[in-house]
């Protein structure tokens, strides 16, 4: 044979003897011609999809699961202090009584949403005995409610009307040292003394009826007399705005303080008393508290309009402790604010913040991953980050104001790719972006021709991170409603829309989404009870709704949301339901009653849909203050199948080489949906059906299927291959069904790097990775030609035999 000589073949790779490849090869037609035996599937098993069992019947979404409840930060609108310094706070936002300790520590937190006992519908002022029973008014319910220092209901007693014992919105209350009750009956305008029992002692007012034209806080001195504010100054008698003194029976002493008898107070909204017989008066329309001397003069002023510590936006209710601070509630500042009784110097701020609970939330959005959920939690001024899988918090940023980072109202949410949060902040008009932990990033309150916003409410991003809103003022037709449209930074890209009924008009449009894969932006024109289509360019597509509450038809829509199938769910709000439309406009189904309970809603304003076509609703009851549904709901499909991942154990072969071991598809179906399911899993390739199993699914749980096989190596080809979950009758999201898994390449016998050739680039892959089996972790599959599971002398010999040649 000659010299032999030696060559290494490969980048730095196991040295491989030329001469024994050379032998080989020439050889290789007749030493391994057994190999080259076509074992592959030559025909298909069908090309129509086959039923192997009856699809279950029952199209539309069931309830999943929910979390949050009504409540959210302190929002004080009285306060009491007993001999151990705990707050207690009336809390309007949380229906309850917050006890807090002198840090400002939650300590119990009692009440919810009704008319019960126990309940609130608006508790405005809370008292403490000396014996520590707690008494607080609820203003809507005309109710006295008893509890013991933890919480525990002891009584009530509560009349609508004018007789002796009733009360028409009772506000400020007060016990003195021999537990009698002093009750404020602003809607009558006089005050009740009760024993703490409830039993009715007597009334007695300044004067006769109209004199005292809108009482609030009352307060009590060491000595027993009795301190009425008369928070209203438009009432000129000389009496209203002031500051009025009596005895413990009622007795007229003195009245001063009020702007209409040349005094400071405007609108007086709270009282306290100290030991030195000093009043403390909270000034609503001033957003003040002052001090008064026993001579009733002007000690000391703190604070003004704002909502930075030591400012107010709305004082209500003030206390003072035997260690010499003052406690001042602002609930729509969300806190107690305390200050020095000697100096007026502001001290700090208390409160409680009850993460993961929401009033009133609106819109809703996800992350990329789908794992995560943002929630406008408007009331509270805030946005909260929860999980999906479990509605466990993970963080929650904001807090009311004007300043970066604090919200006034905020309305929506949306995420871009990168997780970056964007909120309409409607109250402030601006736009404020956020990283993920809700860092501040950038704001904008301008749009087309630097004109400020109208007021922003909807958003969302197009898959290029561009910002769409919503922008809409109730002026009717001469007012502003339109989308604009932003990059990421908020520069101003274009606008589309007018007031009006027409095509591409709106009427106070509050929702809008983008679908991510067409770049297509639906709009809820919620004035209009309507959905508009557009391109991403804001041209008019078509639209579809009207007024009314039959299927497909709409009341004050609001919320849009769109799944991976391109269907379009809708939060028709004030018929208490979200609907599900083709892209098209189509009716699809429905679901969603008026309620409270599991899988009902009231008033829907969010909705979004991930990639497993769950369905999360914000659901706020802001229209039926009836019910309390400040939550999200989760609702899945009843019947939903799905194929999720698809993997080819390789994606070559090559022309003549049969392959040893078959090309093993593994196949990731799913079943979203809330019933059982039995359904039949296709492999195909181009479009042809090559292979099927039926597989038998419980409700929320995946499963492997694995297919094997062989590919038609006869001809050189492309394929493309597909798995297909079959189709269950009601299933919302057919898209979903059919996943594609790539391009598999029946390629010219050596071309193992796919350029058409077959030269020493294919010998020296082959040897780079010679030796090596399938369970090495640098093994790769295109240098083993015959996927015998090793890279071995056959696959060289198969490469020489066909050195040179090319397509």
């Amino acid at each position: 044979m000659g010299r032999m000589q030696l060559l290494k073949i490969g980048y730095g790779s196991r040295p491989v003897l030329v001469s024994i490849l050379l032998v080989l090869a020439l050889s290789s037609s007749s030493r391994f011609g057994s190999l080259l035996v076509d074992h592959s599937v030559g025909s298909s098993l069908s090309t129509a999809f086959q039923i192997a069992t009856p699809p279950s019947p029952g199209p539309g979404f069931g309830y999943s699961r929910q979390w949050g409840s009504l409540g959210g930060l302190s929002s004080p609108n009285g306060i009491a202090i007993d001999p151990s310094g705990n707050l207690y706070l009336a809390d309007s936002q949380n229906y309850g009584i917050g006890k807090m300790d002198g840090n400002g520590a939650l300590v119990d937190m009692w009440g919810n949403h009704g008319t019960g006992p126990g309940q609130f519908e608006r508790p405005v002022a809370v008292a403490v005995d000396s014996i520590g029973n707690v008494f607080a008014t609820d203003y809507v319910t005309n109710t006295i409610q008893e509890f013991s220092t933890t919480g525990v209901f002891i009584r009530s007693w509560n009349s609508n009307g004018t007789a002796n014992g009733m009360f028409s919105h009772p506000q400020g209350i007060a016990a003195n040292s021999t537990n009698y009750l002093y009750v404020v009956d602003s809607g009558n305008q006089r005050v009740g003394i009760f024993r703490n029992d409830g039993l009715f002692v007597k009334y007695f007012r300044l004067g006769p009826p109209g004199n005292f034209s809108m009482p609030m806080g009352i307060a009590l001195d060491s000595q027993g007399s009795v301190y009425v504010d008369d928070a209203n100054t438009d009432n000129k008698d000389g009496f209203s705005g002031n500051v009025t003194k009596f005895t413990k029976n009622g007795g007229f002493v003195t009245s001063w303080g009020g702007v209409n008898s040349g005094g400071t107070l405007f609108s007086p909204s709270g009282l306290a008393v100290d030991s030195s017989l000093n009043v403390y008066v909270v000034d609503n329309l001033a957003k003040r508290v002052q001090k008064f001397n026993t001579n009733f003069a002007v000690v000391w002023t703190a604070g003004s309009y704002g909502t930075i510590p030591g400012h107010f936006s709305q004082p209500l209710g003030v206390a003072v402790d035997n260690l010499g601070n003052v406690f001042v509630g602002d609930p729509v500042n969300f806190n107690v604010q305390q200050f020095s009784s000697t100096t007026g110097n502001y001290i700090t701020s208390l409160s409680y913040p009850r993460l993961g609970l929401l009033s009133i939330p609106l819109g809703s959005a996800l992350d990329n991953s789908g794992n995560n959920i943002y929630v406008a939690d408007h009331d509270n001024n805030r946005i909260q980050k929860f999980s999906t899988g479990s509605g466990v918090l993970i963080t929650s940023w904001g807090g009311f104001g004007n300043l970066t980072g604090q919200f006034n109202g905020p309305s929506n949410v949306g995420v871009d790719g990168s997780g970056n949060v964007y909120v309409t902040d409607y109250g402030n008009n601006r736009v404020q972006k956020f990283s993920s932990t809700g860092a501040f990033i950038t704001a904008w309150s301008k749009g087309i021709n630097n004109t400020p916003f109208c007021g922003v409410s909807g958003i969302a991003l197009d898959a290029g991170g561009n910002v769409y809103v919503t922008d809409f003022n109730n002026d009717g037709v001469v007012g502003c409603s339109r989308v604009q449209k932003f990059d990421s930074n908020g520069n101003f890209l274009t606008s589309w829309g007018t007031n009006g009924s027409g095509n591409g008009q709106f009427y106070n449009p509050r929702g809008i989404i983008v679908d991510r894969m067409s770049g297509l932006v639906y709009v809820s024109d919620s004035g209009n009870h309507r959905v508009e289509k557009f391109s991403g360019s804001g041209q008019f597509l078509f639209s579809w709704g009207s007024l009314g509450s039959q299927n497909g038809q709409l009341n004050l829509p609001t919320g849009l949301g769109v799944d991976s199938g391109g269907d379009v769910y809708v939060a028709d709000t004030l018929n208490n339901r979200v609907q599900e439309f083709l892209g098209n406009g189509t009716f699809v189904t429905s679901f969603g009653t008026l309620g409270s309970g599991p899988g009902q809603l009231a008033n829907p304003s969010g909705v979004v849909v991930d990639n497993s076509d769950n369905v999360y609703v914000t659901d706020n009851n802001q229209y039926s203050t009836a019910l309390s549904n400040s939550r999200v709901e989760v609702f899945r499909p009843f019947h939903d199948t799905a194929a999720t991942s698809l993997v080819l154990s390789r994606s070559t072969a090559y022309q003549g080489v049969i392959l040893v071991q078959p090309v093993m598809v593994n196949v990731t179906v799913a079943d979203f949906g809330l019933s059982n399911e039995t359904f039949l899993v296709s492999l195909l390739t181009n479009s042809t059906i090559v292979a099927q199993q039926s597989v038998a699914l419980t409700s929320g749980l995946s499963q492997l299927v694995r297919f094997s096989w062989f590919p038609n190596v006869a001809i050189r080809a492309n394929y493309n291959v597909t798995v297909q979950a079959q189709q269950v009758l009601g299933d919302p999201n057919v898209a979903n069904n059919i996943l594609a898994g790539g391009l598999f390449n029946v390629r010219m016998k050596g071309d193992v790097n796919g350029d058409c050739r077959v030269d020493i680039v294919d010998l020296s892959t082959i040897g780079a990775k010679f030796g090596l089996v399938r369970n090495d972790g640098s093994y790769v599959s295109a240098p083993d030609l015959n996927n015998d599971g090793t890279i071995n002398i056959i696959d060289l010999v198969l490469t020489a035999g066909n050195f040179g040649r090319s397509c």
